[in-house]
């Protein structure tokens, strides 16, 4: 019998292999490829290629794990061809996790043997029967057996050495506990009851999207759990997709307040051991829900029953590595072919899902309330123009500081200092400071490998590139003109506003939240506990005190730099910063004192701002659309990228001119480019850009593939495609 076996690699055909015995589609089995050994999936059945078949390899073996269903099998098909990715690669991220094909760890276990105490010349006793009962219906291990019959570990050796019991190998497989749906229920408002109840109605009635649609604090996740409850109460998994950075100990802890259990786990910072028992779980139906980020949607679910995809706006959800992908809209197309409800769950919904939404093709729920007698936040804004930061005195009296936080922002954190109650302060820029420059000659510090600036780290004493990775000690003089103190820091980031903060109010309990402060997910969760417990003042962080985190006691939030994402180039720019501050300012007052949050700004009359100022989300929405509209961008007309990339930068133009003068240029279809990319060196790669936008109705990925066979592509350039671009860099 011969298969056609896909394998982890940038190719879109399987390969021929013979099989000894039989073979179905979804069968995980080991082949040897070139000189490399490498788990794959059958494929196809029968013989799809030229070659002889006495050149044709067998098979080394086949897994014993559940086969990849048809339903997976189409999905993966569907996200290579949808994101003109290799469908190797696509398989790789669901076979990644190369410990599950490992030989698995077994432990020894004891059976009945079938011989009797008589013929074993063993006196009947309790002990000894007690042991027998037991193992009637499964094999354990010598503890579990004391335990479980009440005997001691004499009377079970004694048995094992006559042969009443004997041993068994039985594959070590990690418990994970069933979370129990009724464990204990909440109290739902009549409002998200009523949510509530049509997010269940869904449950085990195929396929159907429904936007969960709530102000922040309103209690999604309470909501959404009923659904979760009505999956498990059927016997079925479920998928919760959140960005990786708002996987915290506080949602954890809710999940298992609820339902008893912690759920599993599917992030970056999982070991090989934990992947491997999680992917096993998962595959044999072991694990009932799964918590995870957007790869967690290419697992092998056994009996998945619901997909959540909490702060659904997110655009972590977007994966721009090896294989370009929208993680939300693929979350819904993977519910489609398992037809299964997805529920997106958010504060701030995208405007593709906004004109879904209106288009019919998704449902909607409502909240319109905060939980309990939370009200929403006041939201003001503050004219740097006009309120003016002043420089601030060191406090060993050597000279002064430039200051980031304006007198109206300092005098109302001492207030609330004064009140006893927490405060937060966001700026999304990691590190000391952007830039370096020196001063005496006007040298700025720049990545060897990119072009980009190096971020200065004070608390690492590094100067690192946030593209490469490339750092290097922070240098005692000038590289250029080796001045000894001409170097200096250009505004601010998460530490130079920290440091600020302690020079204002040295006794002020402060704690950071940035990648890196909080390295780790447990970090991150001892930080976001002690804020909880009310051990932190003052809490000074990026985007990742963003995602849902609930603080009763903090009422102020101030936004060091409002203006920072709105400059940007890309066309969502302006709904990204609208969303970000909207969840920062959801922080405020979600428990019983109304919360206040200031926006520091240049460009106070930026509509952005206006909205959110006036919690007008439907005003920046319509204006967000109608300019969408105008434009022809996404959701009313469709976009591609086409990045060229190449160590030769004479090379890299060429194609990059070759493609552009072959681009398709109809009423419906236009390309902008070459041009070098914002990046133009990126880990010592040269990079140009093209854009492709056609009407809503073309395929796009159509077009792309016509385009892309005019053009004969040198070996060292690289052309990559990204479908629904978010990035423009």
């Amino acid at each position: 019998m011969i298969v056609g076996v896909l394998l982890p690699l940038p190719f879109n055909e399987p390969f021929d292999y013979r099989v000894e015995g039989e073979a179905a589609p979804g069968d995980l089995v080991r082949v040897s490829f070139g000189r490399e050994v490498l788990p794959g999936v059958v494929w196809t059945i029968g013989k799809s290629s030229n070659l002889d078949d006495s050149k044709i390899k067998t098979i080394i073996e086949k897994f014993n794990l559940p086969p990849l269903s048809a339903e997976l099998r189409k999905f993966i098909s569907f996200v290579a061809q949808y994101n003109m990715a290799p469908l190797g690669l696509v398989l790789k991220m669901v076979i990644s996790v190369r410990g599950v094909f490992d030989d698995p760890k077994m432990n020894v276990m004891y059976e009945l043997s079938g011989k009797t105490l008589a013929e074993a010349k063993l006196k009947n006793s309790d002990a000894r029967w007690r042991v027998m009962d037991f193992l009637k219906f499964a094999p354990f291990n010598r503890q579990e057996i004391a335990a479980g019959a009440g005997v001691g570990q004499s009377v079970i050796k004694t048995m094992i050495d006559a042969g009443v019991l004997r041993p068994v190998l039985v594959e070590a497989k990690k418990d994970f506990s069933v979370p129990n749906p009724v464990f204990q229920k909440v109290k739902l408002t009549d409002e998200q009851e009523a949510a509530a109840s049509l997010l269940v109605s869904e449950i085990g009635n195929g396929f159907n999207v429904t936007l969960l649609d709530g102000v922040t604090g309103s209690g999604k996740t309470e909501v959404y759990f009923e659904a979760v409850a009505k999956a498990l109460e059927q016997g079925r998994q479920v998928l919760i997709m959140v960005p990786e950075i708002g996987l915290t100990a506080q949602w954890l802890k809710r999940f298992e307040k609820r339902f008893g259990v912690v759920p599993a786990k599917w992030h970056s910072a999982l070991g090989n051991r934990e992947r491997t028992d999680t992917w096993k779980a998962v595959a044999e139906g072991r694990a009932k829900v799964l918590v995870g980020a957007r790869s967690a949607l290419f697992l092998p679910y056994r009996n998945l029953g619901l997909i959540v995809v909490d702060e659904s706006h997110d655009q972590s959800f977007k994966q721009e590595d090896a294989v370009n992908y929208q993680g939300r809209d693929m979350a819904v197309v993977r519910a489609k072919y398992e037809q299964i409800p997805i529920i997106l769950s958010t504060a701030t919904p995208d405007l593709e899902t906004v004109v879904n939404v209106e288009e019919g093709k998704y449902d909607v729920v409502e909240l319109h309330n905060r939980f309990a007698a939370a009200v929403l936040p006041e939201i003001k804004i503050i004219d740097l123009k006009q309120d003016k930061p002043l420089r601030l005195m060191r406090p060993d009296g050597s000279g002064s500081e430039p200051s980031w936080l304006s007198p109206t922002l300092t005098e109302a954190l001492k207030e609330n200092l004064d009140k006893g109650e927490q405060s937060m302060l966001f700026l999304n820029r990691r590190g000391y400071a952007p830039l370096v420059i020196c001063r005496d000659c006007g040298h700025r510090i720049q990545c060897p490998n990119c072009t980009a600036w190096l971020t200065e780290h004070r608390k690492a004493n590094r100067l690192i590139c946030h593209h490469c990775g490339y750092m290097v000690p922070i240098p005692q003089e000038c590289p250029e003109c080796h001045s000894p103190n001409g170097l200096t820091a250009c505004g601010p980031g998460v530490e130079r506003v920290a440091e600020e903060i302690k020079y204002r109010f040295p006794l002020a309990r402060t704690k950071v939240l940035s990648s890196d402060f909080t390295t780790n997910f447990q970090e991150v969760s001892e930080v976001i506990a002690a804020m909880e417990r009310g051990e932190v003042d003052i809490l000074i962080g990026t985007q990742i005190l963003a995602k849902g985190h609930h603080f009763p006691a903090l009422t102020l939030v101030g936004i060091v730099d409002a203006d920072l994402g709105l400059m940007g180039s890309d066309l969502r720019a302006a709904e990204r910063t609208f969303q970000l501050l909207s969840q920062v300012s959801g922080r405020a007052g979600r428990g019983e004192k109304k919360g206040t949050v200031y926006l520091q700004t240049l460009y106070p009359e930026n509509a952005v701002l206006q909205a959110l100022a006036a919690n007008d989300r439907c005003k920046f929405i319509e204006l967000e659309k109608k300019t969408r509209r105008i434009l022809k961008m996404p959701p009313f007309g469709k976009l591609a990228a086409v990045i060229v990339s190449g160590p030769n930068q004479e090379e890299t133009e060429k194609t990059a001119i070759l493609l552009g003068q072959n681009a398709p240029n109809t009423a419906y279809i236009s390309t902008l480019g070459p041009a070098p990319a914002p990046i133009f060196m990126l880990r010592n790669k040269y990079r140009y850009r093209l854009l492709l936008k056609t009407a809503k109705n073309i395929k796009i990925q159509d077009v792309v593939r016509d385009w892309l066979k005019r053009v004969r592509v040198p070996g060292r350039v690289r052309v990559e495609v990204d479908i629904d671009p978010y990035s423009f860099y």
